[in-house]
């Protein structure tokens, strides 16, 4: 009987410690290096400091972004819907990215 249980948790353990996103969903460290981003492009603009180029069309900076990082908006607006689902997941990326703030805010 023992040995039935602990074969069921191993089975279910498995299957729990598959975190790994779709393919076509970012991937958990690609969102926080996006979200990090733009996090500091949205602190730029309520600050008034983007480049003049982007003062009146903030979504164009937003774009460029997910350019540098080599996505688009539908991919990230499929990826953060799937870390929506998953609150746990989606908390550990914006723990991550709140440690990637206060790095770059300890470089300055």
């Amino acid at each position: 009987m023992h040995k039935r249980i602990f074969v069921l948790f191993l089975f279910v353990l498995s299957f729990s410690c598959n975190n790994k996103p779709p393919a076509d969903v970012l991937s958990p460290q690609k969102m926080t290096e996006i979200i990090t981003d733009l996090q500091l492009a949205d602190a730029a603009y309520k600050l008034d400091m983007l480049p003049e180029s982007y003062a009146n069309q903030p979504q164009k900076y937003f774009v460029e972004i997910l350019a540098t990082h080599q996505t688009d908006s539908a991919t990230y607006n499929r990826s953060m819907r799937y870390y929506a689902e998953k609150p746990k997941l989606l908390k550990k990326i914006y723990f991550s990215v709140e440690k990637n703030l206060k790095q770059q805010n300890l470089k300055k």
